[in-house]
């Protein structure tokens, strides 16, 4: 549990020729690498791929509880969130990484972890670091709200069912019990999404078994100013699996995460 480096490793590393810290969050019923591996030929992308596509990127995973943070109260979420937070903090200690800016990448119910995150960062003093160098956040299928087909309680317990063969009806009556108090936390998300570089991954392909989308395109965008939408020719639990470089979401992937590097840059050389 908790933050891991995955590149560079320990060996050889020079924090001076990092320009990006790239933080992976998992969703429900997830494992910080099996959710980010091909299940056939089990490219691990966040570690095999990433770190030569994208210069200077540390590559972090966090890994945390998914099912106990959703299957509670709301409050497991904000202590997660925390977690994350102080995680970072920890990791960016010198002068070097404290400067360097940060890209989040959740996959679908980590996207609120993320969400509470940044909205707590902008709260709590001790992480205007995190708020103020975060540079812009990667949502993999994250429901945001409800569907045309259902409330969002509704949308959050289609998540469960589609993740976990079988989930325990404690967790779908705390993700439909909780949904008001989850709404909230995205409406006080929106007031800070401007800040940053907003990329939306939407599913095109229902799950086996089922017969509509797991996340609808409506409840997986914020449908903000800015936000760049992206289809994926994938169901919601291979959404971000990549078998190979050549992997179409995974080439969308790269090109708009160096997009937000240069923009970045660009904006420095303006100042």
């Amino acid at each position: 549990m908790g933050l891991t480096v995955l590149h560079p490793t320990a060996e050889g590393s020079n924090s001076g020729d990092l320009k990006v810290d790239i933080v992976a969050v998992h969703g429900l019923n997830g494992d910080a690498k099996d959710t980010w591996t091909d299940p056939k030929t089990k490219a691990f992308f966040l570690e095999d791929y990433l770190p030569t596509d994208v210069k200077g990127a540390r590559v972090l995973n966090f890994s945390y509880n998914a099912d106990a943070a959703f299957g509670n109260t709301t409050a497991d979420i904000l202590d997660h969130a925390k977690n994350l937070l102080a995680s970072l903090v920890d990791q960016r200690e010198d002068d070097d990484g404290k400067q360097r800016p940060i890209i989040f990448m959740a996959y679908s119910l980590g996207g609120i972890i993320v969400k509470q995150a940044i909205n707590w960062a902008n709260i709590e003093s001790q992480y205007h670091n995190i708020r103020d160098h975060t540079l812009g956040i990667v949502f993999f299928g994250t429901p945001h709200r409800g569907s045309e087909k259902g409330s969002y309680g509704k949308v959050l317990a289609n998540v469960a069912a589609g993740v976990m063969h079988k989930p325990k009806s404690k967790l779908v009556n705390a993700l439909q019990s909780n949904s008001d108090t989850l709404m909230r936390l995205n409406s006080e998300f929106r007031f800070q999404a401007p800040r940053y570089q907003i990329l939306s991954f939407y599913e095109l392909k229902p799950m086996r078994l089922f017969s509509s989308l797991i996340v609808e395109k409506y409840s997986a965008l914020l449908d903000i100013d800015g936000e760049d939408q992206q289809p994926i020719d994938a169901n919601h639990r291979d959404m971000c699996k990549v078998a190979t470089k050549d992997d179409e979401m995974y080439q969308k992937l790269v090109k708009r995460l160096n997009r937000m590097m240069k923009k970045k840059d660009a904006s420095l050389d303006n100042t």
